[in-house]
């Protein structure tokens, strides 16, 4: 409605401008201009307010679409900039905490690698992860990987050129050979995919909850004393050849976030005093 009376407004301004034309020749044409104009300035006027927010907006559309773009980009460098700060904080962390676990092992340090898990395996029983170390690190299958406070965390399974698999001690395959730091009673370690316990303890043994367990050299399968765990409980009967124990991990395994290999272990090497048969 507004705008057809503008409209008609804007057709009655351009006839009368056609009449004002058509009698400029004649004298009387200047004093009926300036009266028209007088009479007609208000009538302009509020045809100039009425365009005015559309022509506003015509003229603005442009800025608003650039305004548009360069938030877009804005919000763009904004998320990008937010995700490599996240990248390096995660790099600044793997960093500490490489150096935490070089700190635990203290002189001994050079005999190991730091290296990051890549991938843990989702498998129901298979406590498997996948570290960004591998043969051209010096990493070889059967050398012991050691979590923080240089505790036992697994061994190395399978290795490529840049990358290794590591089976933890609870995985249901994994089995080691240990010894009760008190009472330096052998056993076997086994993992049944959740938990781990001792194996062929005898049952005249005195083990107590709270005893270490290290690790054992004996066949040479691993270095001998590191921290693998704590007796949690003992259970025994009479009828029974060998004790049941439980042994908790001295290592969070379920948040292995960076790992030492020792490289300088290798599996199967003689140990100091061996000899070799003729």
């Amino acid at each position: 409605m507004v705008g057809a009376r503008n409209a008609a407004w804007a057709t009655g301004l351009l006839l009368t401008a056609l009449v004002l034309l058509a009698l400029s020749p004649l004298p009387v044409a200047g004093e009926v201009e300036t009266r028209l104009s007088s009479a007609l300035a208000p009538v302009a006027g509020a045809i100039r307010s009425a365009v005015r927010p559309a022509s506003d907006l015509l003229l603005n559309t442009g800025q608003i679409s650039q305004l548009s773009t360069e938030n877009a980009d804005l919000r763009r460098r904004l998320a990008q900039t937010e995700a490599e700060l996240a990248t390096m904080r995660e790099e600044r962390t793997a960093l500490d905490q490489a150096a935490a676990l070089l700190s635990a092992v203290g002189p001994h340090a050079s005999q190991f690698t730091a290296a990051s898990v890549l991938v843990r395996d989702p498998a129901p029983g298979r406590q498997n992860v996948v570290i960004d170390r591998g043969r051209d690190h010096g990493v070889r299958a059967g050398q012991p990987v050691l979590g923080a406070g240089g505790t036992l965390v697994g061994i190395v399974a399978d290795v490529d050129a840049r990358q290794s698999r590591i089976r933890l001690l609870t995985d249901r395959d994994s089995a080691i050979a240990v010894l009760i730091q008190s009472s330096r009673t052998p056993a076997a370690l086994a993992g049944d995919g959740r938990a781990l316990s001792l194996e062929f303890v005898p049952i005249e043994a005195a083990i107590a909850t709270g005893e270490v367990v290290l690790t054992s050299a004996l066949g040479g399968l691993l270095p001998p004393g590191l921290l693998v765990g704590r007796v949690s409980a003992v259970e025994s009967r009479g009828s029974d050849l060998f004790q049941r124990v439980s042994v908790d991990p001295l290592a969070n395994l379920d948040r292995v976030e960076q790992v030492l290999v020792m490289t300088g272990f290798q599996p199967g090497a003689l140990l100091p005093g061996e000899a070799t048969t003729p």
